[in-house]
């Protein structure tokens, strides 16, 4: 499952991110938890990636267009059903 996700959804050799970055490398590990289930970490190292402090001034910067949209992004991933 691993291989298969590294494969199709990062695409190892033509992934494009936003921002035209492009990913050099990846390491990952798999971990098993106190429950005996197995869970990923990952780590990408991308090719024109913003900085941190980029980010965050970005992230700042009501009109900036990246803030739109990672909160569109986290409104469309978090949902919460009672």
């Amino acid at each position: 499952m691993v291989e298969m996700f590294i494969e199709h959804v990062l695409g190892v050799d033509q992934i494009i991110l936003d921002y035209m970055a492009r990913l050099l490398a990846y390491y990952a590990t798999v971990e098993q938890q106190g429950r005996l289930t197995l869970h990923l970490h990952m780590l990408l190292w991308i090719l024109n990636s913003l900085s941190p402090q980029e980010i965050s001034d970005q992230i700042m910067d009501p009109n900036s267009e990246f803030q739109k949209r990672i909160v569109e992004y986290l409104e469309s991933v978090h949902v919460g059903d009672l």
